[in-house]
């Protein structure tokens, strides 16, 4: 079953690459591939979150203003403080 799906995956890959033509990137699509690939507004919305690197501060400002908190965790530091 591994497999099947496996190749299917594949072969989707291979025929879409075939599909797809490269285009020149010159004065004339550069506005609209740099529209294209640059974040929309509703995109960046996270960023206006107020994190907070350290969980005390969270944890002291959260029991202030009476809020929960979200606690993200991953391998490797978030802001990339390595």
């Amino acid at each position: 079953m591994i497999r099947a799906s496996a190749f299917g995956c594949a072969f989707v890959l291979l025929v879409a690459g075939t599909q797809l033509s490269a285009q020149e990137l010159n004065e004339k699509t550069y506005a609209s591939r740099r529209t294209f690939l640059l974040p929309k507004p509703d995109e960046l919305r996270w960023e206006k979150i107020a994190w907070r690197p350290k969980l005390w501060d969270a944890v002291i400002e959260a029991h202030r203003v009476k809020k929960p908190i979200l606690l993200w965790t991953m391998n490797g530091h978030p802001l990339a403080c390595t």
